[in-house]
């Protein structure tokens, strides 16, 4: 209790100063740390840009790969077809294409 006794105006005025200047300091840093993620955010934004049109590329160039293999297959059983047709022959052909098909079929 006697320390209290003790305060003079001045040294009241000296805390309080100190604490402006430790908030306004805080307060600072605070600012500068949201301005870095300020600037930061357009570079992590372009990046999962970047992630997500890379995942998309890939997805699309396997639906490619895939319809390239499907059309080679409808490709080879329109050859045994007409093969079959022209000359009444091509059994194993027509074996051969239908299996193709199977496999195709079974591996998606």
């Amino acid at each position: 209790m006697s320390e209290l006794k003790d305060l003079t105006p001045d040294m009241i005025k000296a805390a309080l100063i100190v604490a402006s200047v430790l908030i306004a300091f805080i307060l600072l840093v605070w600012g500068l740390i949201d301005k870095i993620k300020a600037a930061k955010k357009p570079k992590d934004d372009l990046a999962q840009w970047q992630r997500d049109t890379d995942a998309k590329l890939d997805r699309d160039n396997k639906r490619l790969n895939d319809l390239e293999a499907s059309n080679g297959i409808t490709l080879r059983s329109l050859d045994a077809l007409i093969s079959h047709e022209l000359n009444g022959n091509s059994q194993e052909k027509l074996k051969k294409s239908r299996q193709e098909i199977m496999d195709f079929l079974t591996k998606r």
